[in-house]
């Protein structure tokens, strides 16, 4: 009788468990990381696509003049309201630097895309010091005046992580460093041209000047592709913190939590 037998069937049946264990935890991994690059029923537009045939210079100029254009009320976030823009073939979610939490319930069209802000900026010929700079001038005073910081964001639909961006901006020796952590299926826009914006009297946002200026922008969005009829959570954050770098601006703490909850018929 081999008295070994019975140590060398627990030897390998503690191999096959260990290996079964192993196997699912990699399967596990690789789909928790395969679902940042696709949900099923969400797409997203590329870097190199018009969506709807319009560039993504001119849906930032129309986000822009329908975000600053709204007054204090329309964009203050109601509980369970509806805070959107959807007039256009692209649906508009609000500005993460406008609010710190958020839940909206909306209706919106399966032939609607989607367009998320993760963490965006302008500047205009209407700001002091500014009235006189060109395009060129104005997006750079967006990216390197007012999108500085140690900058989070995530975004999931329907409780999977679409995109995902981490990136660290200051201003050393009055020279940019910027530092991607992470960038994955995130559409950053440093515009090639201007645009013009118009900024009524009763604008929510605060100690700004009235008028129609020249503007440039920058900023970290999400362009979705229009979601499948049914039910469909959007959840979207930020996190900025400062960099700590000394010859930074300083750059205020802000987060926020959004989520939109859609009825897409």
């Amino acid at each position: 009788m081999n008295i070994n037998t019975g140590a060398h069937v627990i030897r390998k049946y503690n191999r096959s468990a260990i290996t079964l264990v192993v196997f699912s935890l990699l399967l596990s991994i690789f789909i928790a990381f395969a679902g940042i690059n696709s949900v099923y029923g969400v797409e997203l537009f590329s870097k190199d696509e018009k969506p709807f045939s319009v560039s993504y210079d001119d849906w930032v100029a129309k986000f822009w003049n329908w975000w600053i254009g709204t007054s204090t009320d329309k964009a203050t976030p109601k509980p369970d309201g509806c805070l959107i823009n959807k007039s256009d073939s692209m649906v508009m979610l609000m500005e993460t630097a406008d609010t710190t939490s958020a839940q909206q319930k909306c209706v919106i069209s399966s032939t609607q895309g989607i367009i998320i802000p993760m963490w965006i900026a302008w500047c205009s010929t209407g700001d002091p010091g500014h009235e006189h700079d060109s395009d060129e001038q104005l997006t750079k005073c967006a990216r390197e005046g007012s999108n500085l910081g140690n900058i989070r964001s995530d975004v999931k639909v329907d409780g999977v992580p679409v995109a995902k961006l981490d990136v660290k901006m200051s201003m050393i020796s009055g020279k940019l460093d910027y530092k991607i952590n992470s960038l994955a299926n995130v559409t950053e826009l440093y515009q090639n041209k201007g645009f013009t914006l118009t900024i009524p009297p009763d604008t929510h946002k605060a100690d700004i000047k009235p008028g129609t200026f020249r503007s440039g922008a920058h900023g970290w969005w999400v362009f979705l592709k229009p979601l499948p009829p049914g039910e469909h959570t959007i959840f979207y954050n930020v996190r900025v913190t400062p960099t700590g770098a000394l010859t930074s601006p300083g750059t205020n703490p802000h987060f926020a939590d959004i989520t939109y909850k859609l009825q897409v018929t």
